[in-house]
């Protein structure tokens, strides 16, 4: 066989191939990407081309008028209403943010260190969560924080409390659900960086007189640091779109922005304008992204954190 057809054979085989099983191999990979293709580009990104184009028409009350063009939905975007859920949106979504962000480095600390086991129970209790539907984790939450519920009460025995504290239909019902909803997004990052730490590196830091606080900030955070900021990118865009908490927990006087998305389009109808916020939301998510990824590489370079 000649040295030319062997030079064509894929690497890492220890024997050359015909032309027809060369073909196959390379086809391989689309074949089996071309249904998730076909899925995102029927169930994703078409609906999403076509708010797009709904949000440069009018809105009549005979539906949308393809024949004019026109900008004004998204000038409706700010409107004070608007611009109040969206501040609120952010607001919460920024505070449970944060609150995971300090809870969840103690907890990806914790497990790594246990056995293997141990790790797979309790990252599947943490898990868990995901694994009950969001409308019944909602309902189990007024159960704890309405007035007559399990804390108040137990407060109220406990003579700490007078009258039942306000835990739900606000914005404090929304954040206190949604931390541990959304916990494990910033906590499988940290766990799967924090345990592909050598162990010898916070060995060597402690030999040399450093204290566990400073290991943690000078050796343990700079090389985790880029999965804290993928998991709080996550966990950010998971915020902005909950939809069932807030509405039963922080009802409609805390709007946010997915249950204002939810009355534009299924309420009044008014999909130019659903279509306009659809664009705004993603345009500011991709940013998020954006911002993240340059973020995390600026770590990984050493130019935010230098040990």
């Amino acid at each position: 066989m000649s040295r030319a057809f062997d030079a064509r054979a894929p690497k890492g085989l220890p024997f050359p191939i015909g032309g027809q099983l060369r073909a196959g191999l390379e086809r391989g990979p689309f074949i089996f990407v071309a249904p998730l293709i076909a899925i995102m580009a029927v169930g994703f990104i078409w609906p999403l081309a076509q708010a797009f184009l709904n949000s440069f028409h009018p809105n009549t009350p005979q539906g949308i008028d393809f024949g004019r063009w026109t900008l004004a939905n998204y000038a409706r975007l700010a409107d004070p209403l608007y611009g109040e859920v969206v501040l609120r949106t952010l607001r919460i979504s920024a505070a449970v943010t944060a609150i995971t962000a300090v809870l969840a480095y103690p907890v990806a600390l914790f497990t790594a260190r246990l056995s293997p086991r141990a790790q797979a129970w309790m990252i599947f209790a943490y898990v868990s969560p995901w694994l009950v539907n969001t409308v019944v984790k909602a309902l189990g939450w007024t159960l704890l924080l309405r007035n007559n519920g399990v804390i108040n009460t137990v407060l109220r025995d406990l003579h700490l409390i007078d009258a039942p504290a306000r835990l739900m239909l606000n914005e404090l019902g929304v954040i206190i659900a949604l931390v541990p909803g959304h916990f494990m997004f910033v906590l499988l990052p940290l766990w799967t960086a924090i345990s592909g730490l050598d162990p010898a590196l916070s060995w060597a830091a402690g030999t040399l007189g450093a204290a566990p606080g400073a290991v943690f900030r000078r050796v343990i955070l700079p090389l985790t640091l880029p999965a804290l900021i993928a998991g709080l990118v996550i966990n950010f865009i998971m915020n902005m779109t909950a939809f069932a908490i807030p509405m039963l927990l922080g009802g409609v006087r805390n709007m946010v922005a997915s249950m204002l998305a939810y009355q534009v389009n299924l309420i009044l109808l008014d999909w130019p304008l659903g279509g306009a916020m659809a664009v705004a939301l993603l345009a500011f998510t991709l940013m998020l992204v954006w911002l993240g990824q340059r973020v995390a590489a600026a770590c990984v370079r050493g130019q935010v954190i230098k040990p």
